[in-house]
């Protein structure tokens, strides 16, 4: 019994700091916040996924008028939606938005103790080199992510072309009943 009362005063003692952990002040994770420059990188983030938006818009109404290059007029529409979906895009993650989420977001997960680590770290020329880099990354990653999309949907635009065809079929069949 006190071998079983050691080890269980053992394993309190070792999760005890963990459980207990002092949470992130608001000034904390908006200093972190700061020296990210979240703001900043989301909107160049905006900025550069521009060119995914025009290539999706092209290729939307690509699909739609079913030859490989739109005439000009084809081309205005698909100028116009690429300006919508940037516009919505603008607004959805503008930072009167986003800041409230990060700073819930940040608070709720890091302790005080990991978000002043990050502070430090991203106060330091590296941090700094890796946040500079950090939009590229995200306009790399979302050219792979829109070009799987793209093909995703090519592909369940012929699976539902079939799917069509079936309940087409289905419902002539019902209706000669």
């Amino acid at each position: 019994m006190k071998k079983f009362k050691t080890l269980l005063l053992s394993g309190l003692i070792l999760i005890t700091p963990y459980a207990f952990a002092a949470p992130a002040s608001d000034q904390q994770v908006q200093k972190l916040i700061e020296v990210m420059k979240i703001n900043q990188l989301l909107q160049q983030t905006i900025q550069q996924i521009r060119p995914q938006l025009d290539q999706q818009a092209y290729t939307v109404v690509q699909n739609i008028v079913q030859h490989e290059k739109l005439n000009p007029q084809e081309q205005i529409v698909a100028n116009e939606l690429a300006d919508q979906l940037y516009e919505q895009n603008k607004k959805s993650i503008s930072w009167d938005k986003m800041q409230p989420i990060y700073q819930k977001i940040y608070k709720d997960i890091y302790t005080a103790e990991e978000v002043q680590a990050q502070i430090d770290f991203y106060s330091s020329q590296v941090g700094q080199s890796i946040l500079a880099k950090s939009p590229v990354v995200a306009q790399e990653s979302m050219k792979i992510i829109n070009t799987q999309l793209m093909s995703t949907i090519q592909a369940a635009e012929k699976d539902f072309a079939q799917v069509n065809k079936k309940l087409d079929a289905l419902k002539k069949a019902a209706e000669n009943k």
